[in-house]
């Protein structure tokens, strides 16, 4: 997959030695229109996590193959697009965004936090007690991630982790590369090839996608009833 970059006057420093990457390059076809626009108390989901991620780092990447659909949102001033030439799904659009920022920031290790357009609940509070935590990580740990409660007693290691809420060091990137040149094309079962902390106590609610017009229709009643 190629990618070209779009500037927008970013500020150059690392708060947190962190970056985050956005991702809202799919396709969107369970829900039949572009979820990243869909509005949730007056706002597009991809501006609400694109403020989220704006309030976690200073330097923050939206991976999309149309930028031009969301320039006019008002994160698009402080934030860097990505555009994707050809899409061909999160994890190899993971690994080249991920090659991008690492390419900027040569030589030093950092950490990225990697997010879905379209998680609805995501709190900054919330992410910014995690960052405070990748400081007393293990060095060989390369990811810092969220399991789902509800398959968290799952014995099938490919179904328990929530890999685009979450963290990776840059230095994982040698390991996915080689994967994917591989023929890997799935991120849970990259996830097994690498050393991951679980974060704690996570909450289940702060994790849930928007990916069908039920889970639309749920997440605005809600909305509406608080």
């Amino acid at each position: 997959m190629a990618l070209s970059h779009l500037h927008h006057g970013l500020k150059q420093s690392w708060h947190h030695n962190l970056c985050t990457i956005v991702l809202a390059g799919g396709q969107s076809s369970r829900m039949g229109q572009d979820k990243a626009l869909l509005e949730i108390e007056g706002k597009p989901l991809l501006q609400k996590v694109g403020e989220v991620a704006l309030s976690c780092s200073d330097r923050v990447y939206i991976v999309t193959a149309w930028p031009q659909k969301y320039e006019h949102l008002p994160i698009a001033t402080k934030c860097q697009f990505i555009q994707e030439i050809n899409p061909q799904g999160p994890l190899i659009s993971f690994r080249d965004s991920l090659a991008f920022a690492v390419n900027l920031a040569a030589p030093n290790r950092f950490w990225v936090l990697l997010l879905a357009c379209d998680l609805p609940h995501l709190k900054s509070g919330v992410m910014q007690t995690w960052i405070s935590q990748l400081s007393c990580l293990p060095s060989p740990v390369l990811a810092y991630l969220p399991k789902h409660a509800a398959i968290a007693s799952n014995t099938d290691n490919n179904k328990q982790w929530e890999p685009l809420c979450g963290f990776y060091r840059s230095d994982c990137l040698s390991n996915l590369q080689k994967f994917i040149a591989s023929g890997g094309k799935s991120f849970q079962r990259w996830l097994t090839q690498i050393p991951i902390a679980e974060i704690p106590h996570t909450n289940s609610h702060m994790l849930f996608n928007c990916n069908t017009p039920t889970d639309f229709a749920q997440v605005v009643l809600a909305s509406t009833d608080n």
